[in-house]
């Protein structure tokens, strides 16, 4: 099979038309699209940057789904978007920081009024300069912005702040006198704002910002964007996309009054942790979407995933049919099983006599986990022991289970199903299921790899690598739900007041990259600022692999000290969970 890279469908790579043509509308655009401060909060491949460059005018502008020209009309203000940039995100000075910021956003400020004062009617909320206006403005722009001697025209900023900035990236010092290094940067484009609604005549027009990747930014520029969220200019709003925990989140946690409180000052949208009934929704469109693209027929994803006639024997399974001859076949197999039905006084041959709410309490719940453990499991004398190979593919194949296991992950979405595209039958209108593990396994592999060579960005000092602390907490719940029977195994983890320090950074590190989720509830915060009591579990895609496979719900929990310690005398290498300091766990 061919295999795709992750990244090759990543919005920053791809052209605006690209990003249009497979765009599945979320449910969270709709809150991103309104008039507030929001901040789009999800992992690496999450749709952060789609949805970012969608809400642009020239992605309004590219747009051609149903909801596209609803949305052109209701977003009545521009957009300039600013994506992270090394020559800011990797500063050390935060005044080199701060001024490449600026320039690189005036930049991109610049450009958004070239693009909607072009001659196209196409073009997001169109505008039109009066005689000599462009120059006049272009004038007060540069004489606010300290930008000396430019020709006339908006041409002319370009090429001062091109300029500027190349300079600046070759040596700031002979620059360190300009006010880029330390005016406000968000103040500046205020100006560029009024001014080029006082020449197009439109006064009340309002601007959005959006900044893509904030995680990237250094203290300096958090600190910008967050005064600005709490009481910047009304003209301006800001759209900020970052990963699930930031190091700089602890701005929010200030109980100064100045830094912006979350569902006050700004949204709060996350991309991760989404319904079940988000989840499919886009599942479904993006899968409708690549048929398209190959030139098949519109196939319902239930239907070209289904794998039923893969699994016709005494003990099918889909969707609790034959959930009797499940339980049976685990009765007779599985002690630990027989004896945790016998204890509550239900017998698998009388299982038609259990009323509703008894079957949905002690049988439905656990199909699945046989079914789980059936898969993966020989049983000898009654015990489980592990096979050599998987008997079923069925836990993780079927449309349910794949769309479970990519989460609403865009890029893991798009890249499964391009995939399984490649060994469609458009006669029968189905992927088998080999095909289908096949791709999600693949997946699985290619997430593992990119986990190994992650950079640490959140951190200087050595840590415990992401993979490392992934594979422990994978080992622990694989050996949880393989070993003797449980009803309720643990598939997600508390961070409690013991987790070493080490861990919490590459818990950090795995948030941005997806491999870990925060289990949210109604008590959790806005803003997660502190991982200590928060639960968490592993992304379902690293439940597929070998070895590690664990069920792909949602469980009880357990401390992640309690992981730790149990890894912890296995082996020893150079800054590995095995050889932390753990104190008193």
């Amino acid at each position: 099979m061919r295999e795709l890279a992750l990244d090759t469908f990543n919005a920053k790579r791809l052209s605006m038309r690209q990003v249009a043509e497979t765009f599945v509308m979320p449910d969270s655009f709709t809150l991103l699209a309104g008039g507030d401060h929001a901040y789009v909060i999800g992992p690496r491949g999450s749709g952060k940057t789609t949805l970012l460059r969608m809400l642009s005018g020239p992605g309004l502008e590219a747009w051609r789904g149903r909801d596209a020209e609803r949305f052109r009309k209701q977003i009545d203000y521009a957009t300039v978007f600013l994506p992270a940039d090394e020559l800011w995100a990797s500063q050390t000075s935060p005044v080199i920081a701060r001024a490449a910021f600026t320039a690189q956003m005036l930049y991109a400020f610049v450009e958004s009024m070239q693009y909607r004062t072009r001659a196209d009617p196409s073009v997001h909320l169109p505008a039109k300069f009066l005689d000599r206006t462009e120059s006049e403005l272009a004038q007060q722009c540069a004489e606010a912005w300290s930008l000396d001697g430019i020709r006339p025209g908006l041409v002319g900023l370009l090429e001062a702040l091109d300029l500027f900035i190349t300079r600046l990236a070759v040596d700031a010092h002979p620059l360190e006198q300009h006010s880029f290094f330390r005016a406000d940067s968000l103040s500046l484009l205020a100006f560029g704002v009024r001014a080029f609604n006082r020449a197009t005549r439109e006064p009340g027009r309002r601007w959005a910002l959006l900044l893509d990747e904030m995680e990237l930014a250094p203290a300096s520029i958090h600190e910008i964007v967050t005064s600005f969220v709490r009481g910047g200019s009304s003209d301006l709003v800001l759209k900020i996309s970052m990963s699930p925990f930031d190091r700089y989140l602890h701005f929010y946690s200030r109980v100064s009054g100045v830094s912006p409180i979350p569902g006050h000052d700004f949204q709060t949208i996350y991309l991760s942790g989404q319904s079940r009934r988000e989840i499919r929704r886009l599942t479904n469109g993006l899968w409708e979407e690549h048929l398209k693209a190959r030139g098949f027929s519109k196939v319902p994803l239930t239907s070209a995933l289904d794998v039923r006639n893969e699994y016709r024997d005494s003990r099918t399974r889909r969707r609790g049919v034959n959930a009797e001859s499940v339980i049976r076949e685990a009765y007779r197999l599985d002690e630990g099983f027989a004896e945790w039905l016998d204890d509550r006084g239900i017998s698998p041959a009388r299982l038609s006599e259990l009323t509703y709410n008894q079957r949905s309490a002690s049988v439905r719940k656990i199909v699945p986990l046989l079914v789980f453990r059936d898969s993966l499991l020989n049983f000898r004398e009654g015990k489980p022991v592990r096979r050599s190979r998987k008997k079923s593919l069925e836990p993780f194949v079927g449309a349910d289970a794949v769309t479970t296991i990519l989460e609403g992950n865009p890029r893991w979405i798009k890249t499964a199903f391009a995939q399984m595209l490649n060994y469609y039958d458009p006669n029968t209108q189905r992927v088998t299921p080999g095909f289908q593990y096949d791709a999600v396994s693949a997946l699985a592999s290619r997430f593992e790899s990119l986990l190994r060579v992650l950079p640490n960005r959140q951190t200087a000092a050595p840590s415990v690598p992401v993979i490392e602390l992934v594979d422990v907490v994978s080992r622990y719940l694989n050996s949880r739900n393989t070993s003797r029977f449980n009803p309720d195994p643990p598939n997600g983890f508390t961070v409690d007041r013991r987790t070493p320090a080490e861990v919490t950074e590459a818990i950090t590190l795995g948030l941005y990259a997806g491999a870990f989720v925060h289990v949210r509830d109604r008590r959790s915060p806005a803003v997660l600022t502190s991982f200590e009591g928060q639960r968490f579990r592993l992304a379902y895609l690293l439940g597929v692999r070998e070895g590690k496979e664990f069920p792909l719900r949602l469980g009880k929990d357990v401390s992640l000290s309690a992981v730790i310690r149990e890894a912890a005398p296995a082996r020893k290498s150079d800054r590995s969970i095995n050889e932390l300091d753990l104190g008193g766990i």
